[in-house]
């Protein structure tokens, strides 16, 4: 059984809903990681939000994935369409061919998107860590990124999930 790292909507679009300077922050984040999962062979997913909303249609350089952190030839792209990364994807298939017993999570947007593919993994029976300083959300009116964050971070530990910053991943 192998761990994989699970890259979630880490799209141009939603990158630009935090700001350059969150945006530059997570994907320096990000780069690193990703050199250091691949350089121990650890399969790396991506995921990307296909549809809705109109910033994020399949085709449009909204949709694309970041380009410092885009696939390689090979890496398997799940598209999506709900927050779940599970729901009505080939995801479960695509971790089974790999033999994955553990996902490492990464992406955008903390409180949908991560959090429910981190719920859909606990469910199907996964081992799960967070990457805790590899993913990011534009805050609100009423709450903080910060905030959101450890909401969702209590949450995560809540449903038995590991949370590991990234300098302590791939070692």
């Amino acid at each position: 059984m192998t761990d994989v790292l699970l890259i979630i909507d880490v799209q141009r679009a939603l990158l630009d809903e935090l700001g350059t300077a969150r945006a530059d922050e997570l994907v320096e984040t990000l780069v690193p990681l990703l050199g250091r999962a691949r350089s121990s062979d650890i399969p790396v997913v991506y995921v990307r939000h296909d549809g809705s909303p109109e910033e994020l249609l399949p085709g449009t350089p909204g949709w694309e994935i970041a380009a410092d952190i885009a696939p390689r030839p090979g890496d398997p792209i799940v598209e999506k369409r709900s927050s779940d990364a599970f729901a009505g994807t080939p995801l479960s298939d695509v971790l089974a061919g790999l033999r994955a017993d553990h996902v490492i999570a990464a992406g955008m947007q903390t409180d949908y998107c991560v959090n429910a593919t981190i719920g859909g993994a606990i469910e199907r029976g996964y081992r799960v860590t967070l990457v805790a300083d590899g993913h990011a959300t534009p805050g609100s009116a009423e709450r903080s990124e910060t905030e959101i964050r450890e909401a969702m971070h209590a949450a995560t530990l809540e449903r038995g999930a590991r949370i590991v910053s990234s300098g302590e991943l791939f070692r």
